[in-house]
């Protein structure tokens, strides 16, 4: 995916979370399509992004169960950052484990999110950014620090959806910094400049490719939508 023409972003796929609501089961592993949802999430995050997707695991057993469901598509296992909590713990660990200027962040449980989705995001990012490599935190080109863009967020039906999106890895790693354990993950957007896309003018799998399944229940009316088109 490398372009000289466009900023070099890394690819991030949040897997720590515990799955609660989805029984004694490890969601990540259970399958759409024939393929276990985080298979599929890092395969879409591999064609679309730079080098091989970072997975944001809670441990190293955990670690190790993903990397088997994967199979030979190649990851980089990071441990969430014990400091903050949810998907905020793995795009802190993201942000340590690479030096790209952007991160594409989704989590494991979204079953169609695809590289086609994750282009119509990287289409909004500024071309001059591609000048500030290799340095992940020199500034941006632009003179006007009005016109900065730190995340390209979709809004689906008036919501954001800040699991599929994308973060200047600069602005992301302060924003952090005033973050605390037990801090939401809608808090983290209070603290950038956010380009907000409405999912559904721009293009319809955009709008789908956010949708997550935290149960049994969700995935399975998933899976008859998807039997049923």
């Amino acid at each position: 995916m490398s372009d000289p023409e466009r900023p070099r972003i890394r690819g991030v796929v949040l897997a720590g979370g515990r799955s609660t609501r989805f029984g004694d089961a490890d969601k990540a592993l259970a399958t759409f399509e024939g393929r276990p949802l985080v298979a599929r999430a890092v395969d879409a995050v591999a064609a679309a992004t730079d080098g091989p997707p970072l997975l944001s695991v809670a441990t190293d057993e955990q670690a190790e169960r993903l990397g088997d469901a994967v199979g030979d598509s190649p990851v980089e296992p990071v441990r969430d950052d014990p400091s903050l909590s949810g998907p905020l713990a793995g795009l802190a660990a993201a942000v340590a484990a690479t030096d790209a200027p952007w991160l594409f962040a989704c989590a494991c449980d979204m079953p169609l999110v695809s590289p086609e989705s994750i282009e119509l995001l990287r289409d909004r990012l500024p071309t001059t950014d591609a000048a500030t490599e290799p340095g992940a935190d020199t500034e941006p080109v632009a003179a006007d620090r009005g016109d900065r863009v730190d995340a390209v967020v979709p809004v689906v039906d008036s919501y954001d959806q800040p699991l599929h999106a994308l973060y200047r890895r600069s602005a992301l790693d302060r924003a952090l910094g005033d973050l605390a354990a037990g801090d939401a993950l809608m808090a983290l957007l209070d603290g950038l400049a956010v380009e907000r896309v409405a999912a559904e003018a721009v293009d319809a799998p955009l709008a789908a490719a956010t949708t997550n399944v935290n149960t049994r229940a969700e995935l399975a009316a998933l899976r008859e939508r998807d039997s049923a088109g």
